[in-house]
Formats: structure tokens, sequence, C-alpha cells
């Protein structure tokens, strides 16, 4: 005889191996388990973890440079933090001093206004004639490519980046300042070949390096060659005046820092020369493989000889071009 309890007992189901059946709830709410914690997997959101130690970093603007072997990356604040005289000093070995830490770089040179030009008794006024010394056409000479080609005292340079560094000491004003005022009238022929696309720089050196800096109290830098650039180019270089010694060094490394495609270095300084050890700093300097085309201003023929100044050429690409200034008119 069965009792009350035997009929409300809830199935066995059998297991297949011959053990003890597991009832049927228990199966029920092991099966709903599993399928809870499966749908809770799915439906967690997914959280990324930034690497450990890289704390977040504000978003900005970037420039990259790239090169064959890596990418430089510049951001808004890297810019910020800059100097000019950082971004245009050149690296020293621990042996070799930094020429720019012994000697000022003069960046914000007073431009003249429109009456100093008119008064102005610079270089410029000393010899009138002697201005159109050079035969520049006045028109854009470009090249395809968009670069451009000209010249000084028939040193030809072709690129889209032209910095000309130019001996401004006292002895550029011997034989009536007929030496300065050739060299300022080839260096206004020559921007004039230039097109609003390329760009450009003058650097005047005596002791120190003078450069034009017409966006003061802005760092100077490679500007275009607008027509506006160019005319503020022209008042600065009739304001130039010849006066004091010559250190080559540190105008040649401050050209060199703006990465230019063409240098068009001129002095009349046989005296001091350029060291081996300082030519090869050059070299080593000249990351943009710039052409350094250099002009000497001497009296007499041409004696020959490997001075600095050929060397100087040679090692860059360039071409060592001697001006005579007992011919100059």
């Amino acid at each position: 005889m069965r009792t009350a309890a035997s009929s409300t007992q809830l199935p066995l189901i059998q297991a297949s191996n011959g053990e003890r059946p597991l009832p049927a709830w228990l199966m029920s709410v092991g099966f709903h388990t599993v399928l809870l914690i499966a749908l809770a997997l799915v439906t967690s959101p997914v959280v990324s973890k930034a690497p450990r130690g890289d704390a977040d970093r504000e978003a900005g603007i970037a420039i990259v440079r790239r090169s064959q072997a890596e990418a430089s990356y510049f951001t808004e604040t890297d810019a910020e933090s800059l100097s000019a005289v950082a971004a245009i000093a050149p690296e020293n070995s621990p042996s070799e001093p930094s020429p720019l830490a012994e000697m000022p770089v003069e960046f914000a040179v007073q431009l003249p206004s429109s009456s100093d030009a008119a008064t102005s008794t610079g270089v410029g006024n000393i010899l009138p004639d002697a201005i159109g010394f050079t035969a520049g056409t006045g028109q854009a000479k470009a090249i395809p490519g968009g670069q451009a080609r000209t010249q000084v005292f028939g040193a030809e340079g072709t690129g889209t980046k032209f910095v000309y560094v130019f001996d401004r000491s006292a002895s550029m004003q011997g034989f009536q300042g007929r030496p300065m005022v050739a060299a300022t009238s080839q260096l206004s022929s020559s921007l004039k070949d230039l097109d609003s696309v390329h760009q450009f720089q003058i650097v005047f050196y005596n002791d120190a390096p003078a450069v034009f800096n017409p966006d003061r109290p802005q760092p100077p830098s490679m500007l275009f060659a607008s027509d506006e650039n160019k005319r503020l180019a022209r008042e600065f270089i009739e304001r130039v005046s010849p006066v004091g010694g010559t250190r080559h060094l540190e105008a040649i490394n401050l050209a060199l820092g703006m990465r230019p495609d063409v240098v068009f270095f001129l002095t009349d300084a046989a005296e001091p020369q350029l060291t081996p050890r300082e030519l090869a700093g050059i070299k080593r300097r000249n990351r943009s493989e710039a052409t350094i085309h250099s002009i000497e201003f001497g009296s007499g023929p041409f004696r020959g000889g490997d001075n600095f100044l050929v060397r100087l050429a040679r090692q860059n690409g360039g071409k060592h071009v001697y001006v005579d200034v007992t011919k100059l008119k």
C-alpha cells in the first residue's frame, strides 16, 4: 500500500552510467545558473586599460617628420617650449664648445621706416651707379618641380630654400665701398629670381650674425619670397653698414640650422681661416645636404691654392668663385 508522500515524490532521472539518479529540479537549477552566468559575461562592458606607467595626455595637433630610419613627432607643447636659438644652434661634441654660446646673435635687427630710408647713409647710397652691377632679370626663374634657379657672382643654386650669408665687416668698406655695394646688389638681384612659393633668409655678419627678421618680436625663420617680404629685405639690405671684425663660423652654423637647399657664403676675409676641424663640423651639421657656394673677394688676381673657402665649397657640393674687387665699378 502506497503512502501519501509517495504520490508527491519528484521523478528521478536515471543516469546512463548506472549511478544514483539526480532529481530533475536540481538539473533545472544548474542549467539556469549556467545560462545567467553566460548572459552576464556577454553583456558586461569591456574596459580597456592603459599600460601601466602611462598617464593620460591631452590631445592636440602633432607634426610628423619622417626619414628612412625614423619618424620624429613635434607637438604644440613641444613647439612652444623650443627657443629659436636652440632650434638653430649646432650640435657640438663634448670637446667642442658651442660657438653660439660664446657670441650673441642679433635676431631683432631694426628695419628702416620710409623716412629713415630716404635719409640713410648706408652703403646703398655710397655708389648709386654700382646698383646695376649685375644683370638680374627681375622675374622668377622657376624650373620643373617647383624649384627656382638663382645665382650670386656666377655661383648658381637650385632649390626652394636659400640662405645668403654675407660678410659685413669693416674691410668690406675698402676700395671706396665698392665690395659691399657689389655684394648687396647681387643679393637684391638674386631675390628677384625667387617666386612667392620659395623661401629665403639673409644673415649679415661681422663679430656676430645679424638675421633679417621683419616679424619681431617673433624669432627669425625662413621667409616666403612674397613681394612684401622682398621689399622689406631690400630695406634691410640698404641699411647694412660695414663695421667690426670677422667671425665666420657662427653665421654659417646659423644658416645650416635653417635647413636650406642652397647657401651663398660671401666674404673678403682670408683671415681668420676656418680650421680643418671647423670645416668638418660644418659638413657634419649640414644635415639638409645644402649646397654651399663660397664667393671670395680679394685684391688682384686669384693666386690659386687650396684655402678654406675652396675646401668649404668642395666639401659641400658647391662652387668657389673669386672676385677681384679692384675691377669692381
